[in-house]
């Protein structure tokens, strides 16, 4: 069989979605889980994103002018992220995957800038995680996606104060404040994507000071999803997380989606304490410990 591999376009974006929807629902289906429903057009500014800030790291495998398969990823700072390794469901176990892997992990290797190599997959996903551990990249921390609505949600076991955050807009100095939260937790900067979150319909982003000093940042969407959140300080984890929730319910959302590493264990303990429930569990992958997860809730695993 041969493939192409190429950088891909605009005209590939539906393509590559219809490849992820068929590709998530094969593996619901191995898996007695329910189906998957993304909607193309609106996942197409992510997509966008994706083709515009990659630096060229968008590829396509193609078999007979069709797309059997994707490989999407972000280097930001000193960080390379896989953010999708993708393949069609009828062209699985052909060593497509394989291909698309092994050409952006050789560009990564080549870039004087790059210190980590990173990527997300679903802790169940055996292909995908002996793949990046043959190529250096090990498991480093679970992943939690939780979820909880309103109807279920319990009383608090402890009392907690929530932080007020401030509402924010995409303006230079927003952007200053985001990048020391990022450089402090995570360990890089990502100008970009918080010029894409700050301009997403839907979304909205939240400043938190401590004695006048900007100490955390948070992220809520319409869809009730919360983050990405960063503290420079533990003990307003939960704090911000609070506000977040409490805000969200205040505006009528009535179900709430989270993506929490486990070493962040103060969000963790509120948010079951809540009753939340686990929905999926997820791996971190890395060639080497990077950030402090402690601080952090991922927005999507995609963006990390």
């Amino acid at each position: 069989m041969k493939v192409d591999y190429r950088l891909a376009g605009e005209q590939d974006l539906e393509w590559a979605h219809r490849a992820l929807v068929e590709s998530l629902n094969q593996f619901a289906i191995q898996r007695a889980l329910p189906q998957v429903e993304l909607d193309f057009q609106e996942s197409l500014p992510l997509w966008r994103h994706f083709l515009d800030t990659g630096g060229g790291c968008f590829l396509v495998a193609e078999v007979k002018k069709r797309v059997a398969g994707f490989c999407c990823n972000i280097a930001r700072g000193n960080l390379w992220f896989l953010s999708y390794l993708v393949v069609a469901p009828e062209f699985q176990a052909t060593g497509v995957g394989s291909g698309l892997f092994q050409q952006a992990l050789t560009e990564a290797r080549k870039s004087e800038n790059t210190e980590v190599i990173a990527a997300y997959t679903n802790a169940s996903n055996w292909p995908s995680i002996s793949l990046y551990i043959r190529n250096g990249i090990f498991p480093r921390m679970p992943i939690l996606k939780l979820e909880g609505n309103i109807s279920d949600m319990c009383e608090q076991i402890r009392e907690i104060e929530p932080l007020e955050g401030e509402a924010v807009s995409l303006s230079e100095q927003t952007i200053a404040s985001l990048n020391d939260i990022d450089l402090a937790v995570r360990g890089v900067s990502r100008e970009v994507d918080h010029r894409y979150w700050l301009g997403a319909s839907g979304m909205r982003c939240y400043l938190f000071a401590d004695g006048g000093r900007v100490s955390g940042y948070a992220y809520v969407s319409d869809e009730g999803i919360v983050g990405p959140l960063a503290a420079n300080d533990t003990a307003t984890v939960e704090k911000m997380l609070c506000f977040c929730l409490d805000r969200l319910s205040s505006q009528g959302v009535d179900s709430f989606t989270v993506y929490v590493p486990g070493d962040n264990t103060a969000a963790l303990s509120l948010l079951y304490d809540r009753g939340f429930k686990i929905q999926e569990l997820g791996l971190m992958m890395s060639s080497r410990p990077f950030g402090k997860w402690e601080n952090y809730l991922i927005s999507r695993p995609s963006l990390l």
